[in-house]
């Protein structure tokens, strides 16, 4: 009887099973994107999706018209090849926290503070450290300070795990200079984001990156933000860029929507394997490792960093029903960016509530949580485990 439910209608022919419906979604999106129509069949039953998919080892089917089987199924297991193989060989992956960068009780950067800091996140299991991006207050910095604190933190994780250097810059000959003194430090990697101020067009954003790039030899990781910079990188545009440069090996996605990922690993993995794809919010890091991307970097690993080390490391080993029981337990966390303030301040603030710090100390004209806030922030810690 389920066999016979299961068979895809006489004009269309099943060319995936997939275990997710992310995996699916992909699936129907490569499809898509190759001129093939496509269209995505759940197995799932209400109150019996997990007992059915922990059977049969399927979330449901993507399915063409006949006509299109033969090609379809060329392009899913090319696409599914190149995932494949692009699996062990990613520069980077894992969870990579963009790291405060902590200051005394007077505004200036405490190296003792970011030093314990740092020792913290590497016990904690992460698996490298982003510097010097919005989490850690760039846009604050002087460029004296950006440039001392790039091979401070270089040298203080001492090649226990990859380091990234955000290089952002209105300016492309500063964030050229930027990159530039970021690997004569020794960085493993160049964070970009375009340009800021006014939003920039494809043209303009290409030209930004390119230059970077085409400056240094270490690897470029292109920042997308839009929340930021006023408008998404369009994944065509990501594939043109690596293209273009070598050395363009990663991205991450700071966006709370799963398709342009899902876009950007399509486009992408088949072009050059090795490129990291790595969402920005911690809720979408099961998703976008079950559709073929490496991990994340989000702002919370900074107060908490063992439970997404272990989401991460639970899917390495072939359980992803435990990495997404560990999740679960985290998604009340995701109502944090609904605090009225920058998500620096809501992350240094946590860190002071679980004494990790002494003070959440912020540079103007941001400044300290409210009274109302700070104890919304309280229940939400508590709410998750974390307090």
């Amino acid at each position: 009887m389920m066999e016979k439910w299961l068979l895809p209608p006489a004009d269309y022919a099943r060319v995936h099973e997939a275990r997710s419906e992310s995996e699916a979604l992909l699936v129907q999106r490569i499809l898509h994107d190759a001129g093939i129509p496509a269209v995505v069949r759940s197995r799932q039953v209400p109150g019996y999706a997990e007992v059915i998919r922990r059977a049969i080892g399927v979330w449901g089917d993507v399915l063409v018209p006949v006509e299109h089987r033969t090609d379809a199924r060329r392009y899913v297991d090319d696409y599914l090849r190149a995932m494949k193989e692009a699996g062990p060989v990613s520069r980077f992956a894992g969870i990579i926290p963009p790291i405060v960068t902590l200051f005394d009780d007077r505004g200036r950067i405490d190296e003792d503070a970011n030093a314990r800091h740092i020792e913290f996140l590497l016990r904690g299991g992460v698996h490298g450290i982003f510097a010097l991006g919005s989490t850690g207050e760039v846009m604050h910095l002087t460029l004296d300070e950006r440039r001392q604190f790039a091979p401070f933190v270089v040298g203080r994780v001492h090649g226990r795990v990859p380091v990234l250097i955000g290089c952002a810059s209105t300016s492309t000959d500063e964030a050229v200079t930027l990159a530039r003194h970021a690997q004569e430090s020794g960085a493993d990697g160049v964070v970009v984001i375009p340009p800021y101020y006014w939003t920039p067009n494809d043209r303009a954003i290409e030209t930004h990156i390119g230059a970077v790039a085409a400056a240094v030899d270490v690897p470029v990781v292109i920042y997308n933000f839009p929340a930021v910079v006023g408008r998404t990188i369009p994944p065509a545009l990501v594939a043109k860029l690596v293209e273009a440069y070598a050395n363009v090996l990663g991205i991450k996605e700071t966006v709370d929507s799963i398709g342009h990922i899902h876009e950007v690993l399509a486009r992408v993995k088949p072009l050059r394997p090795e490129f990291s794809v790595l969402c920005g919010y911690e809720f979408h890091l099961l998703n976008t490792l079950q559709s073929g991307g490496d991990g994340a970097i989000p702002a919370l690993a900074n107060f908490a960093p063992q439970l997404p080390a272990q989401v991460y490391e639970r899917f390495q080993q072939g359980q992803p029903a435990e990495a997404a029981e560990l999740l679960r337990r985290r998604l009340d966390l995701a109502v944090l960016y609904q605090l009225d303030a920058p998500f620096f301040v809501v992350v240094k603030e946590a860190m002071a509530m679980l004494d990790l710090i002494p003070h959440a100390t912020v540079r103007r004209p941001a400044g300290p949580l409210t009274a109302e806030s700070r104890a919304r922030l309280r229940e939400m810690l508590v709410s998750a485990g974390v307090l």
